[in-house]
């Protein structure tokens, strides 16, 4: 069976909850490093072996980005696009993805009949955004994500202040200055010491030709 690399990708947005900020703290462009075609790099040998030509990310000028992943079942591919644009604060840099397209990028990479986790269902359309720090180095791109046990803890410890509308759910709400600070405080939200981030290699435009099959 296929790995749903995109599905891996985003596992640690929902495992527990989801975490959002208000919209992004600052204006948004389109980093050029991301322009082109990137393959996952998965830890296992069984993992990558896994994959097929249908398993990239492809940006073009503008940051639109189109993720498309093998479908297992027909063999066919199922591509979904977004806006992968984001900001740079302090050195770090960012991508602001829109809540609506996370959400509608994980429900589309559930295996056909999967139910989508509580904290998806009911889910309202909002401007809020999903905060995502990246970083390239070289061809590899690697990206961390908020980890929602992390903001619980130091919400209840009260060393951050989110609004909650149900257990699942953590929004950042404020002025840009706010939300800056909690970026610029709290860099262990993005967990990454812990728990390898998602990466990407960098890829020809076109993808090589599969060798026949025997």
């Amino acid at each position: 069976r296929r790995l749903a690399f995109l599905l891996l990708m985003l596992a640690p947005l929902w495992l527990s909850g989801c975490v959002t900020f208000e919209r992004a703290p600052a204006p948004l462009s389109c980093d050029a490093q991301l322009v082109g075609r990137w393959v996952p790099l998965l830890d296992t040998a069984e993992g990558n072996a896994s994959l097929t030509p249908d398993d990239y990310v492809l940006v073009d000028p503008q940051c639109k980005a189109s993720l498309s992943r093998s479908k297992a079942s027909d063999r066919s591919a199922l591509t979904t696009e977004l806006d992968a644009r984001g900001f740079t604060l302090e050195g770090q840099s960012y991508l602001a993805l829109a809540d609506s397209d996370v959400s509608r990028l994980f429900t589309r990479s559930l295996p056909d009949g999967q139910q989508p986790p509580a904290m998806l269902k009911d889910r309202q359309p909002t401007q809020a955004v999903v905060l995502a720090r990246y970083r390239i180095e070289g061809d590899i791109f690697s990206l961390a994500m908020i980890d929602f046990e992390t903001v619980a803890t130091l919400v209840n410890k009260k060393r951050l202040v989110a609004n909650t509308t149900d257990q699942f759910n953590y929004t950042f709400t404020g002025d840009d200055a706010y939300l800056r600070k909690v970026l610029r405080d709290h860099p262990e939200l993005f967990k990454e010491e812990t728990d390898k981030p998602m990466r990407l290699k960098r890829a020809p435009l076109e993808p090589a030709p599969l060798e026949p099959t025997p």
